[in-house]
């Protein structure tokens, strides 16, 4: 048996579901919307060791898209903005992204219960 990869493309429809995703989490976090680069390039999740990244120098989400799962993108974004809120408040310290931080269980933590949330009211990001 021959496993299909998953050739995901991002299109205009996609794209402004990544939009809505990231009204509805700057809503619910209370936060303003920062920039965000939605980077296609296959090289970025190898490079960064990530699939996301948010940068406070320059107040930028950066989210790997090339071949994934909608809802895993969206989860990504939810958990970046998250870093953000914490960057906001003075919460971001030099370490918040590694494994097991508190400001990485944090962004964990909110960003499933934000799908969760976000995916009740539109099912449609399962399909």
């Amino acid at each position: 048996m021959k496993l299909k990869l998953l050739l995901e493309e991002i299109n205009e429809q996609r794209v402004g579901i990544l939009e809505e995703i990231v009204d509805y989490c700057t809503n619910k976090l209370k936060i303003d919307r920062p920039s965000m680069k939605l980077v296609n390039s296959q090289n970025f999740a190898k490079k960064h060791k990530t699939f996301g990244q948010y940068s406070p120098q320059d107040n930028m989400l950066r989210v790997y898209v090339h071949n994934r799962n909608l809802a895993d993108i969206m989860r990504t974004i939810a958990h970046e903005l998250v870093h953000h809120k914490q960057n906001i408040g003075g919460r971001l310290t030099m370490d918040a992204g590694k494994t097991g931080s508190p400001q990485e269980n944090e962004a964990n933590s909110l960003a499933g219960i934000l799908l969760r949330h976000y995916g009740k009211i539109n099912p449609n990001i399962y399909e």
